[in-house]
């Protein structure tokens, strides 16, 4: 048990001090050990560990995946509308489906601003708006 305790303890304890590998390898009495060297005569695993400590910045392009085409579209889209909501000027919208658009009461404008912030906060990862 306490082998157990010690082996979690440094399992949890690297991540925060080292960015070296850790080796593991399991003793005669199948007891799992970790270090930050490799240990000799035993046949052991190599283990990575985070590319920086915790708490370390990233820069935007190792932070976020590359996004497709319709993503950006999406971005784009959701940024224009909340403009559009937010200026100060009629915004005409299809309310039932026939065609014809129609000025925005107040409270849809207001629904309408919610749904466009989330919609940023969904499609554009940068978003602070």
């Amino acid at each position: 048990m306490r082998c157990l305790v010690l082996a979690l303890g440094m399992a949890l304890a690297t991540p925060l001090l080292a960015q070296d590998p850790v080796y593991t390898w399991v003793d005669a009495d199948g007891v799992r050990h970790y270090a930050q060297t490799p240990p000799t005569g035993v046949k052991y695993e190599v283990r990575g560990i985070r590319d920086r400590p915790m708490g370390s910045a990233t820069t935007e392009a190792e932070a976020a995946p590359a996004r497709t085409a319709e993503e950006v579209l999406a971005c784009d889209r959701a940024r224009v509308a909340l403009q559009q909501l937010n200026a100060n000027t009629v915004v005409m919208m299809d309310k039932d489906g026939d065609g014809k658009p129609e000025p925005l009461t107040p409270e849809e404008r207001t629904r309408q601003i919610r749904l466009s912030e989330q919609a940023v906060a969904a499609y554009c990862p940068q978003a602070t708006e």
